[in-house]
């Protein structure tokens, strides 16, 4: 059986790289401890400039062991959501390029449809190896 990592030093990596290029992290929320979904949540100021920087409500980014990261915006009908792509465990430094390039041109970023990469409740040695290497580094 393989032991499930805690996913709170990715997670707070993630906020950090987030915060080093510049966009306002308001807050993040960890959910779900082994073995339960492991889900993170991180709210995000509106950027200074771009399309999303008069938003008047925070934007949200999410994160969860199944279908990985999504940033939410606002859009005419309520939210539009915009999947990372296919890596569960981006580098934290990927995930804040990417969050900003989806705020600043959030065209040029497909957004997914499809189900879940993984299921949670799998056992998933490599999945388990790529988010446990943030623990030694918390």
């Amino acid at each position: 059986m393989t032991i499930r990592t805690d996913h709170r030093p990715y997670v707070q990596a993630s906020v950090t790289a987030i915060e080093d290029i510049g966009l306002t992290v308001l807050g993040h929320a960890i959910t779900g401890r082994p073995p339960a979904v492991r889900t993170a949540v991180v709210t995000l100021a509106p950027p200074e400039s771009g399309p999303y920087a008069d938003e008047e409500v925070d934007l949200e980014l999410a994160w969860d062991e199944a279908f990985g990261w999504v940033l939410r915006l606002p859009a005419e009908a309520g939210a539009s959501d915009w999947f990372m792509g296919e890596d569960l465990v981006p580098s934290p430094g990927r995930l804040a390029r990417w969050v900003d390039m989806v705020l600043s041109n959030p065209g040029l970023t497909p957004s997914r449809e499809d189900g879940p990469q993984r299921l949670p409740e799998s056992d998933d040695d490599a999945f388990e190896a790529r988010l446990s290497a943030f623990t030694a580094s918390a």
